[in-house]
This record gives C-alpha cells, structure tokens and sequence, in this order.
C-alpha cells in the first residue's frame, strides 16, 4: 500500500508533516543571500545601510552558496526562502537561483520588488518560482520614502511589481505596520488588489536591531490596541487568525522552551555561511565548515534547541493566548535579553486580538442562532 494511497491531499499534507517531524528532516529553509539592501528603511532589523555594505567581501561566493545548495538538499531541504537584504542586488542571482531549481528546490523569493528588471522576469519566466513576496511601506511615494529613504524608491517599486504582474509571475504583498505608514494600511491593500497581488499581509511586530544594536525601531510601533484594530479591519484577516486558532485549539502542556518547527524541519543560514534553527536565533549561530558540514550541525548543534526546556514560571507556555501569539523565546531574547520574558508590547498586542477573535466568534455563534431562540433570548 502506497503512502498517499486513500489520502486526500491534506490528509497526505498532513501525514507528509508529521513523517518530517517524526524524522527531524530539514524540509524548510531560508537561506539569506546578502543584508545589503537598495534601500535604508528605518525600521530594519539589520542595522545601519553602511556597515551591512562594509561586510560585502565576507558574504558566500557563488560557488560556496551552490556548496551550501548541495548540502542542505542532500539533508532533506525541498522548501527554500531566499532572502536578504535584498537578494537581487547580489550579481549572481540569477546564477544561484537556476541552481537552486536544477537542485529540485521549491523556491520563494522575498524581495522590495525594486530590482525586478527585464532579467528577472525572464528569469521567472523560464522557470517560475513557487512565489515572491513583496514588502510594501507605503500607498504613496510620501510615505514610502519617508520610510526607505531613498528618493524615487516608490516609482521603481511600482515599476517592478508591475513588470512582475504582467509577466502572470504570482506574487503576494506584505507590510510591516508603523506609525509612519497605519493611515495607508488599507490603501496598501487597495494597491497590491490593483496590482494583482495574490495575497497581502500585515504584521505590527518591530525588532530592535540585533544582535545587541540600536533599539531605534521601536519607537515606530503602534499602540497595541490601534495596531489591532487596524489588523482586524481586513475580514480575510480576522477570518484567518480565527481559523487557525480553531485549527490550533488547546496547546497541551509542554515543557519545550521552543515550540515551533526551528531545529526540527526548519533552519536559516546567513550571508557568511552560518547555520542556525531561524532567523531570530543569533545565539545558536554555527559556520559551516569542510569538518563540521550542514548535516554534522543539524545532527548536533542545531539540535540543541529543540532539548531546552521552559522554567517552571514560563508564563507562556500557559497562557490560553498561545495561538493568538506571535512571539516566541527567540523574539523575546532580541528584545528583552531572556528567552522566557515576553515583551510587554507583545503581551498587550496578543490581548486585544485575542478579545477580538472572541467577540467576534461570539457574534458568530449569536448570528447563527435560530430567529425563535434569539426572540426568546
């Protein structure tokens, strides 16, 4: 008996995951190709334009990036985010990208959509990518480049996306919620329906810059409440975020400081051929080297974080918010220097879309109920 015999396609998804969690097999990854970036966006995570472009000479050359690609798909890689910066300032994209496809990688792309030249799309169109996500700051060229920094970035922007959607390459849009920009949200989402986005999000978490550097971003985060009220403006997102709490349910206990997928079927690996279990995990960085390759670190030093176990006062891990959550001890170390001391902002950001999924779960259930039952109620 085959393993999809009988299955629909999410029962084989279904299945096909457990089997990879089952065997610790690295499907995911991101692989960051540079931290130079086109831009100089504010809010980056990344630190200063001019000391990411000062480590040019330290990133992976091209054959050392294919000896990476050869090395994570002999271990199990399918799934490949490649990332920067932005990844298409590097030359030899083109060359790393075909290789990666010849290696049977599902590749997405996430990009500022401003070096979609005539080259790119050929390049797509010869062999499409499974998606490119495309960070958008503004709805006008105002607060667009109040927030990149670079004068003319929004023209080179929309001329890029447009390239792209004409081309029929499927792309999505996404946001990172600001003061600067949350009185554009919704005309951000008018722009990437235009444009032909096949999708669009927004998320309000601002990372200071790390490891250890300016903690600048944050002065540009929204109050937790308003910052709710504008993500819970979009139906699709509201319906989603219900969804998958349905999905999710009740978390059962757990003693595992790190819950999620990193160091069990995902990794990231940085400009300089550095392998950790995610992006935001800088504290478990390993160099890939010619005795210790990327199948010896994920036997091993990739490993360890999946062992670490929560305090016994882990409010977390016990709190019935969980699913409404998007933080996690990673996200909690950049900000708070603990992995188990969650930010403020973010426990008050999760408390207000918790109440909103509530409410609105209730007027649901209230809406559904029959017309006598609501007469009588």
């Amino acid at each position: 008996m085959s393993f999809c015999s009988g299955l629909s396609p999410g029962q084989w998804s279904a299945a096909f995951q457990r089997k990879t969690v089952d065997r610790r097999i690295p499907i995911s990854g991101v692989l960051e190709l540079t931290s130079r970036c086109n831009l100089d966006c504010r809010h980056c995570y990344l630190g200063p334009r001019e000391n990411r472009q000062t480590r040019r000479l330290e990133e992976m050359s091209t054959e050392r990036v294919f000896e990476i690609i050869d090395q994570i798909c002999e271990a199990g890689c399918l799934y490949l985010l490649i990332t920067g910066g932005d990844p298409m300032i590097r030359k030899d994209f083109p060359d790393i990208y075909r290789y990666a496809k010849k290696n049977g990688l599902i590749l997405t792309i996430f990009c500022d959509g401003l070096l979609i030249d005539d080259r790119i799309v050929e390049l797509f169109q010869e062999s499409p990518p499974f998606r490119v996500d495309i960070s958008i700051y503004g709805a006008t060229a105002e607060t667009y480049e109040t927030i990149t920094r670079v004068p003319g970035s929004f023209r080179s922007f929309l001329e890029g996306v447009t390239r792209l959607s004409e081309a029929g390459i499927p792309f999505s849009m996404k946001t990172v919620l600001m003061t600067l920009n949350k009185h554009e949200v919704g005309a951000m989402r008018d722009l990437a329906d235009q444009l032909g986005a096949q999708g669009f999000r927004m998320d309000s978490a601002i990372l200071p810059c790390f490891p250890g550097g300016s903690r600048d971003p944050l002065m540009l985060r929204v109050d937790p409440e308003e910052a709710v009220e504008v993500e819970m403006a979009d139906p699709r997102a509201l319906a989603q975020w219900i969804d998958y709490c349905d999905r999710q349910g009740v978390f059962p206990a757990d003693k595992r400081l790190y819950q999620c997928g990193a160091g069990v079927t995902e990794f990231f690996i940085d400009p300089f051929g550095n392998a950790s279990p995610c992006l935001l995990t800088t504290n478990y960085s390993y160099p890939i080297t010619e005795s210790r390759n990327f199948q010896a670190l994920w036997n091993w030093e990739l490993r360890q974080i999946t062992r670490l176990e929560a305090h016994q006062e882990n409010l977390c891990n016990s709190c019935e918010m969980r699913t409404a959550c998007t933080g996690c001890p990673a996200f909690n170390l950049q900000e708070e220097g603990s992995e188990e001391r969650a930010p403020e902002y973010l426990c008050k950001t999760t408390r207000h879309r918790w109440n909103a999924i509530q409410r609105e779960k209730q007027r649901t259930r209230a809406d559904q109920l029959p017309l006598r039952q609501k007469r009588t109620g």
